[in-house]
């Protein structure tokens, strides 16, 4: 698989996302410290790259951004197991969703609003303030909500354009099949 899009958005955001990193860096340092884990440069390496990847990404996409962007290999069980360290320490939220787990950085939790394709399984953020502010102000009792996300399920536009095409052609070819037996029937 390709993703292109990722690399392009991935160079732009280079420096912005600096103090991102060295925000992160310094939080993952103090989690790995407190809990009295090894310190490697893969784990910091991940998490550099993670921080300059714009929105939601699976394994896959992240595994060939290390690879190709980055030029640096890891294991995917490296990739799982930071992941896990990651998250664990609050810099990644995990999206697990039908067909597999996505992830994104995020360092400041905030509302995030998710659109799923069921055919596909691309995942895109939704920006809408309006959505953003109704779950940030949610409340619920007896349980505090550190990270307030909504899915919504449905088609992305290539899988509906794709769905149109082929509904096309089947109701092309039932009148050909139609017409055939009208025609072999005289």
């Amino acid at each position: 698989m390709h993703f292109p899009h990722l690399f392009v958005t991935l160079h732009s955001r280079m420096s912005e996302n600096t103090d991102l990193y060295t925000q992160a860096a310094q939080r993952l340092t103090e989690y790995i410290k407190g809990k009295n884990i090894r310190k490697t440069p893969e784990r910091f390496e991940i998490l550099r790259i993670i921080c300059q990847t714009p929105g939601i990404f699976s394994i896959d996409q992240l595994q060939e951004i290390m690879e190709k962007e980055a030029k640096f290999n890891v294991s995917r069980v490296t990739l799982f197991n930071t992941l896990r360290l990651l998250e664990d320490a609050s810099l990644v939220i995990k999206h697990t969703l039908a067909r597999a787990a996505h992830y994104e950085c995020c360092i400041t939790p905030h509302p995030l609003v998710c659109l799923v394709c069921q055919k596909c399984g691309t995942v895109k953020k939704l920006e809408s303030s309006k959505i953003e502010n109704w779950l940030s102000e949610q409340k619920c009792k007896q349980f505090v909500i550190s990270q307030p996300v909504l899915y919504f399920h449905g088609l992305c536009r290539s899988c509906i354009v794709k769905n149109s095409i082929r509904n096309r052609k089947e109701k092309t070819k039932r009148k050909e099949t139609k017409t055939k037996t009208k025609i072999q029937k005289k």
